[in-house]
C-alpha cells in the first residue's frame, strides 16, 4: 500500500515536471535560445551552475531550472532525431548537439564521468563549415523543429 503512494506520488510529479518543461519550451523557449546565444557569444560556454552560483544573474532571465530544461530537452530530442557525434579528443565519454536559430550555431556538450555535466557553447569554425558543408551537417537542428515538435507532443 505505501509503495504503491509512493509510485503515485512519483508519476504524479514526473507528470507535472515534464508538463512544466514542455510550457516552458513552447511559450519561453525562442526567447530563452536568444539568451543563451547572447550569453554564449559573450561567456565562451553557459551552463546551469554558472547561474546557481550567481555568475550570471544579472544578465539572465533564466532560472537553473528552466536552464535545466534547456538542456535536457534539446540534448532528447538531438539523440532521437538526428543522434549525436562526439568529441573524440575529449577523454571522457561524451556527445554532442547542434542547434540553429535565426542563423546562429549553439552547441551542447554534454560530458560523461563520475556524473553528467552539460553546457552550451558555441561551436569553432571548422565546425561550422562541416555543419553547413558537408554530410555531418546532418546533425544541424533547426531550433524552430525543436519547439514544433513540443507543440505536436
Amino acid at each position: 500500500m505505501i509503495d504503491d503512494l509512493k509510485l503515485e506520488s512519483f508519476i504524479k510529479e514526473y507528470k507535472k515536471r515534464d508538463e512544466l518543461e514542455r510550457d516552458f519550451i513552447i511559450n519561453q523557449g525562442c526567447g530563452a535560445i536568444e539568451e543563451i546565444i547572447k550569453e554564449v557569444n559573450q561567456s565562451v560556454s553557459l551552463n546551469e551552475s554558472d547561474i546557481n552560483y550567481g555568475t550570471l544573474e544579472t544578465r539572465l532571465s533564466l532560472s537553473s531550472v528552466e536552464m535545466g530544461y534547456m538542456l535536457s530537452a534539446m540534448m532528447e530530442y538531438a539523440t532521437n532525431h538526428v543522434g549525436n557525434p562526439v568529441d573524440e579528443e575529449c577523454e571522457f565519454e561524451n556527445k554532442l548537439a547542434y542547434f540553429e536559430y535565426e542563423g546562429e550555431i549553439i552547441q551542447i556538450f554534454e560530458m560523461y564521468g563520475q556524473g553528467t555535466v552539460s553546457w552550451f557553447t558555441k561551436p569553432n569554425e571548422e565546425t561550422v563549415k562541416k555543419l553547413k558543408n558537408t554530410a555531418y551537417g546532418v546533425y544541424l537542428i533547426q531550433f524552430d523543429d525543436f519547439i514544433n515538435h513540443y507543440k505536436k507532443r
